[in-house]
């Protein structure tokens, strides 16, 4: 089973997006199924950029990013064969000592999963923050739309996983912090 990403126009948006776990779905027909769980990964919520090169110290730091949040809701189509997620996820950026770009550009993944954890598909994007001048910290928010196949199955079997790819030794130490 593949999930076809539809990737939608970056929204430049600073507002605080409420948490949500997308329980509502909308749509004309009557919905006897809830949306599917949708989570940010807590292991790659936060990742810090450096410039290139052996320092990683704070005087090396780029970027410190961030996913923040998510709303959105879902819709059931062709007689509940179909459900489409759309969310808008809430990327934040922290210009750090070593940023020379005028952007940071953030890349994330948006993972479906079943219920025993195994990815059924995985898309790759890339949020694109931009910074005027003075700016320190910038926070905007990414439409995303998931096109999910049921194949007769209950959405209730399906979890769409958001991380930002965190580099490995960032990763190990995160996971050390947390005593894993």
């Amino acid at each position: 089973m593949t999930l076809p990403p539809l990737r939608l126009p970056l929204l430049a948006l600073a507002f605080a997006v409420s948490a949500s776990i997308l329980s509502a779905c909308g749509g004309g027909q009557r919905n006897t199924q809830p949306c599917p769980r949708v989570g940010i990964l807590g292991d790659a919520q936060k990742a810090t950029q450096y410039r290139d090169g052996p320092g990683r110290d704070l005087t090396d730091v780029t970027f410190e990013t961030e996913l923040l949040d998510y709303n959105g809701g879902c819709k059931f189509e062709n007689k509940q064969a179909t459900v489409v997620i759309s969310f808008i996820l809430q990327v934040g950026a922290t210009r750090g000592p070593a940023a020379t770009q005028t952007e940071a550009q953030v890349p994330y993944f948006v993972a479906l999963v079943d219920k025993q954890q195994n990815v059924l598909s995985r898309s790759r994007f890339v949020a694109r923050i931009p910074f005027k001048d003075g700016q320190r910290r910038v926070v905007v928010g990414d439409e995303l739309e998931q096109v999910l196949p049921l194949s007769g199955r209950r959405t209730s079997e399906f979890e769409i996983l958001i991380g930002l790819e965190v580099p490995p030794d960032q990763l190990n130490k995160i996971r050390q912090q947390r005593g894993f």
